[in-house]
């Protein structure tokens, strides 16, 4: 009866207990919860800053919708698509292109399938008014020298680089690494802007792209015209030969501003799918050459683009002082005059019929006509220069926007004839 007794007075004990253990559980429940709604207040805020805000720190929703249109409209007039397109994001961006080009001579050995180019972008708007862009290019797909060739190593280069600044809906200011605003093929030399495998002589050698140069300057419209001037760094004369002023780039790398020269582009555009125009580089190029060596090089260039039609020309020349006095002390056989041209059209088989969108297969033909030696100084005579007429036939198909596949063949009149595949892709 005594242990009965005793069980009985503990009951009372044990369900006050658990009942303050229940409340302690309870209130330590009711902590966590709060908590938890505390965390997710502070979570919930700051996902929703962060989606509000770009890379770089100025908030996406304060860009201004006027400046964002001037600028897309300001850089698609002097860049390639994909290399515009920092001036469409509101932060960061990147992009690239790339080429893997095939080669087959008629009556010489050297076949080759190359990894030509390999590109990157990367750009940033920093605000409304402030951007920067650049293009990091490799060539040949390595920077170290192979057994299989002869040819020289491939490279690594800063293709562009600069900061443009917005200051007006109508003019932008550049400075930097930036690409010399003439032809068709230096500003705008993504693969699938042009319809050959390979680019026009008379852009490699007259005009030598791709030809940058570290300059100041800016770009704009003024009603149906658009234009761009930088002075940038001059040519190197001691680099020109008889095959051009190619080698003469210093590509920024510790370019010499000993000489600085001029460079400017004017085309009009007021005509849909027509462009008309000219643009012009001078400057003295005696770098680290006695001689001045004034170069002027400069083009005249068209197209129209239309329905299932494009069509596209350019002429340019070169004109160069103290080319005897050169000659004499180098042994060179530099010329005081150089020109080239060509003309191209192309046509799209698919308009023929009911094709996917997007989608387009250009037969094109391209003639062109170059001379490295048009004009030689009194006492030298041509020699060892690039004289040819280039006959290009092919074909240019795009299965989607971004990628082109193309086939062609060139024939020259004084040069080994050569068939040409590539693969390239721009994104």
């Amino acid at each position: 009866m005594l242990s009965l007794a005793i069980l009985t007075s503990l009951v009372p004990a044990a369900q006050a207990g658990q009942q303050l253990a229940a409340d302690d559980i309870e209130g330590r429940l009711s902590a966590l919860e709060a908590d938890r709604d505390r965390l997710a207040a502070e979570l919930n805020a700051a996902m929703d800053a962060l989606a509000d805000a770009e890379v770089g720190g100025a908030p996406s929703s304060e860009i201004d919708a006027d400046k964002k249109a001037a600028w897309e409209t300001l850089a698609s007039r002097n860049l390639a698509p994909r290399a515009s397109a920092v001036y469409s994001a509101d932060g960061l961006s990147f992009g690239g292109y790339g080429e893997f080009l095939g080669e087959a001579f008629r009556n010489k050995s050297g076949d080759k399938f190359d990894a030509l180019r390999w590109v990157m972008y990367f750009g940033s708007r920093f605000s409304d008014d402030w951007i920067f862009n650049s293009e990091i290019e490799i060539e040949h797909g390595t920077t170290g020298a192979t057994s299989a060739t002869t040819d020289s190593a491939g490279s690594v280069s800063v293709e562009f680089a600069y900061i443009d600044h917005l200051l007006t809906n109508n003019t932008a200011l550049r400075g930097g690494i930036v690409l010399v605003p003439l032809g068709f093929i230096n500003e705008r030399h993504e693969p699938t802007t042009f319809m050959a495998s390979a680019r026009p002589e008379t852009e490699k050698r007259i005009i030598p792209s791709t030809w940058r140069s570290t300059g100041i300057g800016g770009y704009g419209q003024v009603g149906g015209f658009a234009w761009t001037g930088y002075a940038i760094n001059g040519l190197n004369g001691e680099e020109f030969d008889a095959s051009g002023v190619r080698s003469g780039r210093q590509k920024g790398n510790r370019a010499s501003i000993d000489t600085v020269a001029l460079t400017g582009r004017l085309d009009y555009i007021a005509i849909p799918g027509v462009t008309v125009g000219a643009s012009i580089f001078h400057g003295n190029s005696g770098v680290t050459t006695p001689e001045d060596l004034s170069t002027t090089i400069w083009d005249i260039h068209g197209e129209w683009n239309e329905g299932p039609w494009t069509v596209r020309g350019l002429y340019a020349n070169s004109d160069i002082d103290d080319t005897a006095a050169f000659n004499t002390r180098t042994g060179e056989n530099l010329a005081e005059q150089m020109r080239g041209w060509y003309l191209e059209a192309g046509y799209d088989l698919f308009s023929f019929i009911d094709a996917p969108a997007g989608q387009s297969l250009d037969v094109f033909v391209r003639y062109e006509d170059l001379d490295t030696q048009a004009k030689m100084a009194t006492g030298f005579s041509p020699n060892g220069g690039k004289v040819d007429t280039y006959t290009t036939v092919g074909l240019n198909y795009r299965p989607l926007d971004q990628v082109v596949l193309k086939t062609d063949y060139t024939m020259l009149d004084e040069g080994d004839d050569v068939y040409r595949f590539l693969i390239g892709y721009a994104f």
